[in-house]
């Protein structure tokens, strides 16, 4: 088997689901970083998401907003392993009480 499908394969997609949702959550109630006047950074623990507030920049709120991808899949990597080792962890526990 092509090694790209066996990886895919071992991909939990519920907690990556779980991992997305949580994400988007997280940038909306942890508090957002100001760089400078005009500038906002907003995600966890990578901001992902700048958003400029200058008159001159947007036009639209497309071109106000800019989205890192590189941040944004470096914190769902970090998220989602760290759901799943809590879940490993616990699964481990519920073995070793017997239930």
């Amino acid at each position: 088997m092509k090694p790209v499908k066996l990886f895919f394969r071992n991909i939990n997609w519920k907690l990556l689901n779980f991992t997305v949702y949580i994400e988007i959550l997280l940038s909306y109630f942890l508090p957002y970083k100001i760089v400078n006047e005009s500038q906002y950074q907003i995600g966890f623990p990578f901001p992902f998401l700048t958003i400029y507030n200058k008159p001159i920049i947007h036009i639209n709120p497309y071109q106000s907003m800019h989205l890192h991808d590189l941040n944004l899949l470096i914190d769902l990597i970090l998220l989602y392993v760290a759901f799943s080792s809590i879940r490993m962890f616990y699964s481990m526990i519920r073995k070793k009480s017997g239930k």
